[in-house]
């Protein structure tokens, strides 16, 4: 999609050299995808389960810390 916005000049320098990144478009599109991925990732723990819901997913009586004893003894 082709659009005309006007973008802040200095963002883009930085980024482009903190990147690596040649052209504008690369920097834009670098950005989107960044925002996308962090907004997902918001989702995913705004709609996180409670720990009520994971129920006996593990052993309460689990205990790593004696097991990673038991091994090195």
């Amino acid at each position: 999609m082709k659009t005309t916005i006007d973008i802040d000049t200095e963002k883009v320098r930085r980024l482009m050299k903190t990147t690596g990144l040649k052209t504008c478009k690369a920097v834009v599109d670098y950005a989107l995808a960044e925002a996308d991925r962090t907004a997902r990732i918001d989702k995913l723990v705004r709609e996180a389960l409670p720990d009520s819901a994971y129920g006996d997913a593990v052993d309460p009586h689990y205990d790593a810390y004696a097991i990673r004893h038991k091994r090195r003894s």
